[in-house]
Order: structure tokens, then sequence, then C-alpha cells
């Protein structure tokens, strides 16, 4: 990780003296800035993130100590490391005391100064893992726990989660009180008309006091409800045995008490919320890995209605009906489930993940190829084909790209909505376009990242002579910096910073060529602000003085 310091003091020689010192250090990454006033320090503060200020306590205008207090507001996390040329006791204390990390006198000489920022570096780091952020983390997950169940148990019921994503340790980090490894018994209710005294406002609170009711009912019993969508609730139920192994018995009486409840329920929200409401009722409990399969049957009873279609309780007494099955145990709640895959299908191939959208898209191939065994089920079969034209046409659309698909394959049949004679026909068409989509966004991405090294790299070889800070170089290609740090080294394996003081280091090695120019000359020609500085670099990395490599040339 980039730690941002900031040296600041008024005079320069001492300012100057420790940007060298830390830009050639070799502790960890440091973007390094410098400030000559308290001032112009906190001009750079109100557009950069500090994580360390190394500051003079006694500059004119304004102090160490009074920038501290605007530091505070700006960056709360920012170390702060005070220098000073009194050993007076009191400025100590009062830095101190207003969250300084460290002082140390100037007459003590640089090794206290690298080791200060050091113990900075290393509070930093300590600070993300510390007890007190995960503390505080586990507060904010209580606080939104709630959302999180219910984002949770909606994919769910949408059959968005693997069964590998259904585990007891899941539940208990979520607070779901109910077991894992036990089926659950499935109630869904619908508030069936809303008074026109409650407004949309209001809906949320009244929808949380149905809740209220149904668990005041079932508190003999481990439930958990939420709302799956407005004026649609859904109450999992499980008998309050726990850590044992349920038996019939226990099922049986569960169900019957459910059964029983749901009257009182519906009757108390008619008269205490002045509500409508009709609920569904699974006839037996239900696998975790089939619950979206057996809500999606509750949700049709609704969509049947019966009477006037209001304040209905119904229950699914047969487990299947005759006429919803399919080839290979295939139901119709099963191709709604699988259909519904095609929405998950578009956010995988918006968001660029291959391994999610081919893994998806097998499932959708295999459904369709089932169905169109079947010439009763073929309609299916068209439904899933100008879904998926639908999906490939606006993702198309969205990234102006049918002129650059049309040079690959033919985008007749796409804009024709992809009328098929047979699956397998449309199977090999969307895959092999699947596959063109997924390898043009990755050049694209590839290309994209080439062009903002290269502007990079040129950005730098044209302005060797200036300060170059990473800063700099981010607002070039607008990228956010330590962005643009992470991405340089994973591309090119080097960072930025060493690619700069290369470049300047072979600019500099060139200009020595010309003997009238002097080596400070030289150096402010490559982006060094002294000869010291240039010379001690330059022994460092080549093992000769720039005047020496003058001599041999």
């Amino acid at each position: 990780m980039i730690y941002n310091l900031l040296i600041v003091d008024d005079e320069r020689r001492i300012v100057n003296g420790l940007y060298e010192q830390f830009l050639d250090w070799n502790q960890g990454d440091l973007g390094v800035y410098r400030a000559y006033s308290a001032l112009e320090a906190l001009r750079i503060l109100s557009t950069t993130k500090m994580d360390i200020v190394l500051t003079d306590i006694h500059m004119p205008g304004m102090s160490g100590i009074e920038m501290q207090k605007e530091i505070m507001k700006l960056w709360p996390r920012c170390q702060v490391i005070f220098l000073t040329g009194y050993s007076d006791f009191e400025y100590v204390q009062t830095a101190m005391r207003d969250g300084g990390l460290d002082y140390i006198l100037k007459v003590e000489g640089d090794e206290p100064i690298l080791a200060a920022v050091s113990k900075a570096i290393k509070l930093l780091q300590k600070e993300v893992v510390s007890e007190q952020l995960l503390d505080r983390a586990k507060q904010q997950l209580q606080a939104a726990n709630s959302l999180i169940q219910k984002e949770y148990l909606n994919s769910l019921l949408q059959g968005e989660l693997s069964p590998k994503s259904i585990d007891q340790d899941r539940f208990d980090d979520m607070n779901i009180p109910l077991t894992a490894e036990d089926a659950a018994l499935v109630v869904i209710g619908r508030i069936d008309r809303w008074p026109a005294h409650i407004g949309p406002s209001d809906q949320s609170l009244f929808m949380y006091a149905i809740q209220n009711v149904a668990r005041e009912y079932l508190s003999t019993l481990r439930s958990i409800s939420f709302s799956m969508k407005p004026s649609h609730l859904v109450l999992l139920i499980q008998p309050a045995a726990k850590n044992r192994k349920l038996e019939t018995e226990d099922w049986d009486k569960c169900l019957a008490f459910v059964r029983g409840m749901m009257p009182d329920i519906q009757e108390t929200c008619k008269n205490l919320l002045r509500l409508p409401i009709s609920l569904a009722i699974s006839s037996s409990s239900c696998a975790w890995a089939d619950m979206a399969t057996q809500h999606l049957r509750l949700e049709r009873l609704f969509q049947q209605g019966l009477g006037h279609g209001q304040e209905m309780l119904l229950t699914d007494l047969k487990p299947q009906e005759p006429s919803s099955s399919l080839l290979q145990g295939l139901t119709k709640q099963d191709i709604a489930l699988r259909l519904r895959t095609i929405k998950q299908l578009e956010s995988g191939l918006m968001g660029g993940q291959m391994e999610k959208f081919n893994e998806l898209y097998h499932d959708v191939s295999d459904t369709a190829r089932i169905l169109q065994a079947s010439p009763a089920h073929y309609p299916f079969v068209v439904e899933i084909q100008y879904a998926l034209a639908a999906m490939f046409l606006a993702y198309i659309n969205h990234w102006s790209l049918l002129d650059t698909v049309s040079e690959a394959m033919d985008t007749g049949l796409l804009l024709r909505g992809g009328s098929f004679r047979s699956w397998d026909e449309a199977d090999v068409y969307y895959s092999r376009l699947s596959a063109i989509l997924f390898r043009q966004r990755t050049d694209d991405q590839k290309d994209r990242t080439q062009k903002i090294l290269m502007d990079v790299n040129q950005f730098i070889d044209d302005h060797l002579a200036e300060d170059l800070s990473l800063e700099t170089l981010a607002a070039h290609v607008y990228l956010h910096p330590t962005y643009l740090s992470r991405l340089y080294k994973q591309i090119t394996g080097v960072r930025i910073s060493d690619y700069l003081k290369d470049k300047r280091l072979s600019k500099a090695k060139d200009l020595l060529a010309n003997p009238r120019l002097k080596i400070h000359e030289v150096a402010l020609h490559v982006g060094f602000e002294s000869a010291h500085y240039f010379t001690k670099v330059f022994k460092k990395e080549m093992l000769i003085t720039p005047q020496e490599y003058r001599d041999r040339l």
C-alpha cells in the first residue's frame, strides 16, 4: 500500500533535504510531498489525502500545532510528527495531547525522523485490522443485519444461490434462527389492497407490523420473515426442537399449528391494521435447495386466485399437479426459474464475468435442449431464444458494437429476434456470439490499459525536468494515484518511480556527454533540484559519480 507523506517547514533547506531522503527511502512505497508553510500545506491537504505529516512546530503565520487541528478535520487517521528546535516541554505537551504521534528535536539528525515515520506506517497498517475497527464493523453489521438477511433470502428464493451458499455458518453469521441441515415450511403473504390513507412512505412500516403479528402468533416455533417485494411477505418456519434430528411427528405438529394460526394472523391484520391479506402455505416442509421452486408454486396459487381474489387462505395440497409434469422431472416452476436465469446472464455479460456467464448459459442451454424434445413444450424454447436475442442486442447497442460484431458473424438472425429452426442451431450461434463479445471486451480493456500506460510514459518523457509526483501523473490520465501505481506495477512489473528514475538517469547520461553543461545544469534538466541529490542517486545506481562518468566519456 502507498502512504502519502507531507514535509512542512519554513526552512527550505530542511524540507528539501528530508524530501530527497524519503524519495530514496527503501522501507516501503511513499508518495512524498513538501510545503514551505502551513498555509501551503493546507492547500495540498485540501485535495490530497495524507497519511503522515512531518511538520515544524514553530512557523510564521500558522504554527504546526494549529495546523494539526485542521489536519484532523480533513484526515482524522493522519499521523502527525513534530519537528522542533526547542526542547520546550509546554509546546511538546500541547502537541502530543492534541493527537501528535511523536516529536523530534532537529538537532537529533535524520535517524530519529526515519524511525518516527517507520513507526507511523506500522501504526497505520495495524489500525486497518485493529480490534476497534472490527468492533465497529460488528456493530454496523448488526444494524444492517435485517437488510443482509433479506438480500440473502431473496437470492435464495429467486434461485440465485448455489447449494454451497446454504450452510449453517452463513445462517449463524446473519443471525438467521433456522437450521441449514433441516427443511423449512414456506408461507407467503400478500397485502390485497392498500387503504387510501396509507401512502407509499408508510407501507414499509405496515409491512413490518404484519411481520410482528406473524412472529407473535408463531413464537413457539423458529421462524424468520421478510418482504420479498412491495406488498409481498415470506415466512420460513421450522419446529422449535433444535440440536436434534427432526422427526415426522415434529413436522406434522408444526404444519398443523401453522395452519391453525394463519386465520388468526389474517383476522388480526384486518381488525387491528385494517389490511386485507392473503396467505398461501406449503403442504409440507421443503429442502433449501428446492425453496425457490416451492416459492414459485405458492405465488402461482395467488395468480390463479379464488372467489374475489382477496383474503385467501391457500395450500398447495398436491405436491405436483399432473398437468405440470414435464420431461426429465422438470416442472413449470423449474422452467420459470431457469428463465429467470437469463436475467443473471445479463448481469454476467454486462459485468464481464465470463466464467459466471458460461456456467449460467450452460444451465439455460440444458433446459432448452430438454424442452425441444417435446413439441408440446417447444414454445418455451422459443421464449428462451427471444429472451437471449433481446439480452445480446441490448448489450451490443449499449456498447455500439453492431458494426464490429457484424464483421465477425451474421447479425441478421439476432436482429430478427433469434428465430432459429432448432435449439442446437441457436446454441451454436449464441455460444459463438458470447465468445466474440467477451474477447472484444478483453481486447478493449487491454487496449485502454496499454494506452494509459503509454500516455504516462510519454508524459514522463516530455516533462522530465518537472516535479513529476504520482498525483500529477494520475491526474494526467484521470485515475486515482493509488490505483495508477498498482496498475502500472501489475502490467509492467516495475514501479512508476523506478521508471521515472531510470528515464532521468538515462537522459542525464546523454547530457553528461555535452561538456558545456555543468553538473548542476544536467541535474536541473532531468528534474533533480540539487546537484547533491543528483550525484547521490547517480552514484547509487551507476556506482560512479556524474563527474567520473563524464571523465570516462
